[in-house]
């Protein structure tokens, strides 16, 4: 999310997460010195994410405080004590996974007692937004009790599928570029109806 006035829109839809992404190679970007008033803007029910890749822990840091981030969603190569870190700032810490390295029962393993989330994604060089699955079947051997969020190519018209998934510990749908107008603007109106279903109101 990087516009106060789409934020409040889509805020309507009372989302449990919303997003920011501090990752200057994002076309999301919230930008170098992003206008407080969309941190602000949101009300208190919903966690404010913060999106890093490969940042210095004092950046980090920084945000957390400056902006009251919620959780921090780390979508690099950072280690389970950079993880262990966060949450020690009393910070929930969702770690990004590869939808190809799902399988990866050491991987998981390394990260299980340091974050809070997992997140399943497909895997593209650019870390997110590619609009496309990954092959949802792998998590049908998942072994791991860390509550995960499943991301990747989620569209409007996915919520009955996501319904039907019975994965132990599969937490929450994150959508992005399925439901936007331009990288960074959502449409509220998408993200509502989204919501709606997926919640059964």
């Amino acid at each position: 999310m990087t516009n106060r006035e789409n934020i409040q829109s889509v805020c309507l839809a009372n989302p449990d997460f919303l997003g920011y992404i501090f990752y200057s190679k994002s076309a999301r970007y919230v930008g170098e010195q992003p206008d407080p008033a969309i941190f602000s803007v949101v009300p208190p029910q919903i966690q404010k994410v913060a999106v890093f890749v490969n940042e210095y822990y004092e950046k980090m840091s920084d945000v957390i405080q400056k902006y009251d981030i919620e959780l921090v969603q780390l979508h690099g190569m950072e280690s389970p004590n950079t993880c262990a870190a966060i949450r020690n700032k009393g910070k929930k810490v969702i770690k990004v996974i590869p939808g190809d390295q799902v399988d990866n029962r050491e991987l998981l393993k390394q990260y299980a007692g340091s974050v809070d989330y997992f997140l399943f994604d497909t895997p593209v060089i650019s870390h997110g937004g590619s609009g496309r699955k990954f092959d949802w079947s792998k998590l049908d051997h998942l072994d791991c009790k860390v509550p995960f969020f499943l991301s990747g190519g989620i569209a409007p018209g996915d919520a009955d599928k996501l319904m039907e998934l019975k994965y132990n510990n599969f937490y929450a749908a994150d959508i992005n570029s399925r439901f936007e107008q331009e990288p960074g603007i959502k449409d509220s109106e998408m993200v509502s109806t989204f919501i709606k279903e997926i919640r059964n109101e």
